[in-house]
């Protein structure tokens, strides 16, 4: 058995020293095992965890508060991740019924989200894989990164059953600044939070990035139908961009392959 030391927790999980069942209730972790190699040892995971397309395929057993406790017991998991959030009182719940949990922190920055890779691979045992994958993502940061004198002014909203923005401590905000831009509200101390229309206005993006749940031609008449109903008439003379949806928002290490080059064209367009 091997000790590895939980930051959440502030304290050591007690772990196989070959993890061979794992549950991840955690979309960005289901990610990162499979880019570790580990699909094959991932047994279920929750309802958002599509990425890659083979975890699709995985058996879906809960979400952000619940779990399908009689498949645990049934199948006995290494490890159970998940992370913190919505899901701090779940994972208490498994703590307090004796499963191996291991809490992840949510990423608060583009190398969070490295980091947590690192982590990951530590948990299951495979370090030298975790570390390979890690210089990757750290080489796309690198390809991406822009110095300019003038940064471009972002306002990103994302649809997550009301009008949500990020501030400064999210990945996004953070990849906004790496690829040359600033959140107009990269002032504020929380994650995210719901803006207020007249602060939008008086932070004058350059641009609009909006994230619904999902991309379709109704969801765009919805958005431009909101902004000018909330009085926002004059971001509509600003570029708009659509995300595909649970683009942006989504904290595995796909944000930086993929999230991290829109934002950089998006920017680099302008």
């Amino acid at each position: 058995m091997r000790k590895v030391y939980n930051e959440v927790l502030d304290d050591f999980v007690l772990l196989p020293d070959k993890i061979e069942r794992i549950v991840s209730l955690d979309p960005a972790t289901t990610e990162t095992l499979f880019m570790l190699g580990l699909g094959d040892k991932v047994i279920a995971t929750d309802a958002f965890s599509y990425r890659p397309e083979e975890a699709r395929k995985k058996p879906k057993i809960g979400s952000y508060t619940h779990v399908n406790e009689e498949f645990l017991e049934k199948n006995k998991p290494d490890v159970i991740f998940t992370t913190m959030g919505a899901q701090k009182y779940l994972t208490k719940k498994l703590i307090d019924k004796g499963y191996t949990v291991y809490p992840l922190g949510v990423s608060n920055s583009v190398y969070r989200i490295i980091n947590n890779v690192e982590i990951v691979a530590l948990v299951c045992n495979v370090k030298e894989e975790g570390r390979r994958l890690a210089l990757s993502l750290i080489d796309e940061v690198n390809k991406y990164r822009r110095v300019v004198e003038k940064r471009v002014k972002v306002y990103v909203e994302f649809d997550l059953g009301g009008v949500i923005t990020p501030g400064y401590p999210s990945h996004v905000s953070d990849a906004i600044y790496i690829v040359g831009g600033r959140n107009v509200f990269d002032d504020v101390d929380e994650a995210y939070f719901t803006p207020k229309d007249e602060e939008i206005l008086l932070r004058d993006p350059d641009v609009v990035i909006y994230e619904p749940k999902r991309l379709t031609e109704y969801e765009k008449d919805r958005f431009y139908r909101r902004i000018k109903e909330r009085g926002l008439d004059k971001l509509l003379g600003k570029k708009v961009v659509f995300t595909i949806g649970d683009f942006l928002a989504h904290q595995g290490p796909s944000f930086i392959t993929q999230g991290l080059k829109f934002l950089y064209e998006v920017l680099l367009a302008l």
